[in-house]
């Protein structure tokens, strides 16, 4: 029997947001569509947790990093918080220490090019084993990034570290540049379906 691979992937999304309105885009985004590396696999990605094992997230705090400050790691959790839905089994739970932790969250000055967040995962076939997201403090300019454009790539990141991919949809958190800073009803139906569509339990 051959076995799995793990397979680190990385996904970036990149800063093109000018004003929060999720009903109206801006007709200039200030930058390009996000690169994302795509790994072929058999089936889709994801979690295989049971609502009673959570997955164990480590927000690492950067007070030497310039502008970063204590309320971006709540913001980070609220946005744990906003993808957390009764249909589907995973839950989430803060630990202490990146050692203990199945996700780890931390911030840097910048990240290469135009990306304003990253997100590495461990893919062992369709389960998804770790995963790391790295997210930016300032755009490839040196500008601080605004409390929305946090959010918008908080919650774009933690779509992407729980399986979900880039849409074509600008409603969309899942869409490869900030144009939207909330989860939208289609994110949480593509959630849903995600882990609605294969037997759980392989990772149990």
């Amino acid at each position: 029997m051959r076995r799995s691979i793990p397979l680190l992937i990385p996904v970036y999304i990149g800063a093109a947001f000018v004003a929060v309105n999720a009903t109206a885009f801006p007709t200039s985004p200030v930058a390009a569509a996000a690169d994302v590396t795509n790994v072929a696999r058999p089936v889709r990605a994801r979690w295989e947790r049971s609502p009673t094992r959570p997955l164990r997230v480590f927000i690492e705090p950067a007070p030497k990093a310039t502008g970063w400050r204590p309320a971006l790691t709540h913001a980070v959790w609220a946005g744990f918080a906003r993808w957390s839905t009764r249909d589907i089994p995973i839950r989430f739970v803060r630990v202490t220490n990146a050692s203990a932790a199945d996700v780890v969250v931390e911030w840097v000055d910048a990240l290469p090019g135009k990306s304003i967040g990253k997100t590495w995962r461990e893919d062992v076939g369709g389960v998804i084993n770790a995963a790391r997201v790295t997210l930016a403090l300032h755009d490839h300019r040196g500008r601080a990034l605004s409390d929305e454009m946090q959010r918008g790539a908080t919650l774009h990141e933690i779509g992407h570290l729980l399986g979900l991919e880039h849409t074509g949809r600008r409603d969309s958190i899942m869409y490869p540049q900030v144009w939207v800073t909330d989860v939208s009803a289609t994110d949480l139906w593509a959630l849903r379906t995600l882990y609605r569509d294969r037997p759980h339990g392989i990772g149990d």
